[in-house]
């Protein structure tokens, strides 16, 4: 008889006493139930530690831990993985949610015993409408081979190149995880998921995709809706991970692989258009006009950024008008 394999779901919270239940939730409903359900708390100031804590005294799987100082994401969920004892380690974030049935479905190709980490598609969330509103790279459209380090760096060079594999959140297998030391880097607060997926590659991992969609994550702004969500997803850093893209091109174990540095720098390439649109967008919105000028000179090539974005906005315009 075959004993079905352990999961322990780790996650992670700051200030979420607006959606955290529906995150413990999908959780506390799974077909395939988690041996553990492990909440790290960074240090919220509001009541997020008291509903956690409410949590745990009526759900014995429920294990309620917090970080010793607002570390972010990265700091939070290498306490989870520092406590968790089931075979595999899954991670949910506080503003998102598992289908009922996703623990059961990755555990299933995890059984199959050829992956160390296994992955599923996101399906998009409207959190004001209440509904999925599709798929982040779309039926049929998940490979079905094994994916490997230079796979998984072009699938994450952002900037409009399609969906960045780095927003997945596989389930990782706990002993490889202990055997090669893989952590989150504590200092990294955006784009961690991808370092830590990098680090796992180059370990060794073996890393397999299927086709389907049961991780919910929530739009910013909703598709079917029109509205923002509400919950409370940071803005991102493009700018941090840029820096992070490039200092990865120089490690000793990449810098001699040509290939791997060219998709790298386009990555950072990506996130620097994405800076760029999100910089333009909020001085327009500010009308910090002086802003733009300065930093066409201290970087002239921002300029065609700087352009399209003022096109584009100017063509809104027009047509609302």
């Amino acid at each position: 008889m075959n004993v079905p394999m352990s999961v322990s779901l780790v996650i992670t919270t700051y200030n979420a006493q607006a959606f955290i239940m529906r995150a413990v939730s999908s959780a506390l409903e799974q077909t395939h139930a988690p041996m553990e359900i492990i909440v790290v708390d960074d240090c919220s100031t509001d009541s997020t530690p008291d509903l956690l804590h409410r949590l745990a005294r009526a759900h014995d799987s429920i294990r309620v831990m917090s970080t010793p100082y607002n570390g972010g994401p990265s700091v939070a969920r290498n306490v989870g993985l520092g406590a968790a004892r089931g075979d595999w380690i899954a991670f949910l974030d506080a503003d998102d949610a598992f289908a009922p049935d996703r623990l059961e479905v990755l555990m299933a190709r995890a059984a199959v015993g050829d992956c160390d980490a296994v992955a599923d598609d996101l399906a998009y969330y409207d959190a004001m409408a209440g509904q999925v509103t599709g798929r982040a790279m779309g039926a049929g459209q998940v490979p079905r081979n094994p994916v490997g380090l230079r796979d998984y760096i072009a699938h994450n060079r952002s900037g409009g190149d399609g969906f960045d594999w780095g927003l997945l959140k596989p389930v990782f297998r706990r002993e490889f995880m202990l055997a090669h030391g893989i952590r989150y880097d504590p200092v990294v607060r955006h784009g961690e998921d991808f370092l830590l997926m990098i680090a796992f590659l180059m370990a060794g991992g073996r890393f397999f995709l299927i086709d389907h969609a049961t991780y919910l994550y929530t739009q910013r702004q909703g598709s079917v809706s029109g509205r923002a969500s509400g919950m409370s997803r940071t803005v991102i850093a493009y700018r941090d991970m840029h820096d992070t893209a490039l200092a990865l091109a120089r490690d000793p174990r990449i810098r001699d692989n040509p290939e791997l540095v060219d998709l790298l720098h386009q990555r950072a390439a990506g996130l620097q258009r994405l800076d760029d649109s999100y910089f333009v967008s909020v001085a327009l919105r500010s009308g910090a006009v002086g802003a733009i000028f300065r930093r066409i000179m201290r970087r002239p090539a921002f300029l065609p950024a700087m352009i399209r974005q003022v096109a584009a906005a100017l063509r809104r315009r027009l047509c609302h008008s």
